[in-house]
């Protein structure tokens, strides 16, 4: 029964992009020899936590791929003899793959028509919602009126101390 792995590879990040390109060719034919692959994402060149082999920058790569629980090993063997991969590792994916797609143009035009059109929803509603918060505010106003008249009534009806001379 066929297995979800993730291959995340570091390759030498000084080279240019024609030979990072060609590396990478490389390490997918190794994995593609022994399994399905499922997607790719490229980190890019990032700063290693250490030097390896004398260098501080590397490219990263993420392979998911579907395989036989037989391939990792032989996928392993083939990365550790290669001199184009400074580091790797292989885990076991739990779950399923989220593909890592980017949005084209067209959808993110649509998106920000989407939000403008939103705004200006909002600026409608609030441009509505002063007439129709008036009236509230005209009754809270009386009470606050009415609430001063039984206090003054409150001190009228207490007895006045009275002092005998």
């Amino acid at each position: 029964m066929a297995k979800k792995y993730e291959l995340l590879y570091v390759l030498n990040g000084t080279l240019a992009a024609d030979e990072l390109k060609s590396q990478m060719a490389r390490v997918h034919s190794i994995v593609e020899a022994s399994a399905e692959i499922a997607g790719i994402t490229e980190w890019g060149r990032r700063k290693l936590a250490y030097e390896i082999q004398d260098l501080r920058e590397g490219y990263y790569v993420i392979v998911h791929f579907n395989a036989e629980p037989d391939a990792p090993k032989e996928i392993e063997r083939l990365l550790r003899i290669s001199d184009d991969v400074l580091r790797y590792l292989i885990v076991v994916q739990e779950g399923s793959f989220m593909p890592v797609s980017r949005r084209s143009l067209d959808d993110e035009a649509a998106l920000e028509r989407e939000a403008e059109e939103a705004a200006e929803a909002l600026v409608a509603e609030k441009e509505e919602e002063p007439v129709q918060e008036e009236a509230p505010v005209a009754e809270e106003a009386p009470a606050a009126e009415e609430e001063a008249p039984a206090e003054e009534a409150a001190e009228a009806t207490e007895p006045e101390e009275r002092t005998e001379a």
